[in-house]
């Protein structure tokens, strides 16, 4: 492994994405990580699940996401939902009825 100070990946990072991409692997020490760089394949939002199977945009998500994250926001400061602290005690479920 090619290891490499930030100040120095700096200096040579084209060269050293090259390298990557032809596989060599390149370490750059950060303190005391060693992070590693490496090609990651990028995915269209197009060819993802959400997109092919329900036909959604990058935008819908987006905002489907932000409404959820809402949500479950208020329904935590509501006391509505209790976070799981590891562990499970099936007599404190209840049942509820759907309609």
């Amino acid at each position: 492994m090619k290891t490499l100070t930030i100040t120095q990946a700096r200096k040579n990072l084209g060269q050293l994405c090259n390298e990557a991409g032809r596989g060599k692997v390149v370490g750059i020490i950060s303190g005391h990580q060693i992070f590693q760089l490496k090609p990651v394949q990028v995915v269209a939002w197009d060819d993802t699940y959400v997109a092919k199977e329900y036909g959604v945009s990058a935008a819908e998500m987006d905002t489907f996401v932000a409404r959820a994250d809402a949500d479950i926001s208020r329904k935590e400061r509501r006391g509505a939902y209790t976070r799981f602290k590891g562990k499970f005690d099936p007599t404190s479920l209840t049942m509820c009825r759907v309609s």
